[in-house]
């Protein structure tokens, strides 16, 4: 097994940029059915930058909004003609951050898999799966780390690799058109309290139906309920029974300048349990199937006694 330096260069006028020189160290390994490889070669796909790059200022975010690195070719001597073309990229959709990293791996595909951290100042700011939805931190310079996994099925090649870098995102934070407040903010373990949540739309953004959850710790023995008839616990799969420890309710109606409230009561057993909330709501945009969005809701803290 070998493993060498990737190094790549500072992209210009990307929208998310380096600083400096960043490393990438790309560990590839052979299946059983491959023969050993001995090497592996890395193409940077950019040229020398500025050394002091302009921020990227956008005006304003509408829709889906993607900001990529350069990618690096990942070859192995002992497979002629299988490579594996490894980037990573920056999205944003309303006031949610997604980290991927795309692969080109020719013939069959690839299984794409990893983790991201995002940090300021040393402090943790954003986290997740790659692939997957995070909150957005707002414009500013952060440090990334990304632990990328990638699997080509023709190939039989498993690549594995740790990018690390500073970005600059210069993405202004979305207004937000929704908000979702709830009170009291704790609950105690071993009582019923209820809680009232407060749906209040403030814009045009989306249409008048919306979709609140609240969740609680499965297997705590925590049971939501309401008596209103937008709520009901959705069924367990394909069985007859319900999670009770989920709530789920279709507002409709939601109207710009007047919220919306629900009282939910929350049963705690002798384990403590906290409830998280989310709510989604739909942008009529033509007859297009994949418009959104999800905004996350307060939590409801839960102390024991």
């Amino acid at each position: 097994m070998a493993r060498r330096a990737v190094v790549f260069n500072e992209p210009q006028n990307s929208g998310v940029s380096f600083s400096g020189l960043r490393e990438l160290t790309m560990v590839l390994k052979a299946s059983a059915r491959t023969l050993a490889l001995s090497a592996m070669l890395a193409v940077p796909m950019w040229g020398y930058a500025p050394a002091a790059p302009a921020p990227v200022a956008h005006a304003a975010v509408a829709g889906w909004q993607q900001r990529c690195f350069p990618e690096a070719v990942l070859k192995g001597k002992g497979k002629a003609g299988k490579s594996v073309r490894v980037g990573v990229c920056v999205g944003l959709d309303g006031g949610f951050m997604t980290v991927s990293a795309p692969a080109v791996c020719g013939r069959g595909g690839c299984d794409v898999s990893g983790s991201w951290r995002m940090t300021r100042e040393g402090r943790t700011v954003a986290s997740g799966e790659l692939g997957a939805r995070a909150g957005y931190p707002g414009p500013g310079t952060y440090g990334l780390t990304a632990v990328v996994r990638v699997r080509p099925v023709a190939a039989g090649l498993d690549v594995r690799g740790r990018w690390t870098g500073t970005v600059s995102l210069g993405w202004p934070v979305p207004v937000p058109t929704h908000r979702v407040d709830v009170a009291p903010r704790t609950i105690r373990a071993g009582r019923t309290t209820t809680v009232t949540y407060t749906v209040t739309r403030s814009g045009a953004d989306g249409d008048s139906n919306a979709r609140l959850g609240m969740i609680g710790q499965e297997k705590s023995g925590v049971v939501l309920s309401s008596s209103d008839r937008q709520c009901g616990n959705p069924l367990a799969g394909a069985s007859a029974a319900r999670r009770t420890y989920v709530l789920d309710c279709a507002l409709v109606d939601l109207r710009a300048g007047r919220p919306m409230k629900i009282r939910v009561r929350v049963r705690v057993g002798t384990v403590c349990s906290s409830v998280v909330s989310k709510m989604g709501y739909w942008l009529p945009k033509g007859q297009e199937i994949y418009t959104g969005h999800m905004l996350e809701g307060p939590v409801v803290r839960c102390v024991e006694g």
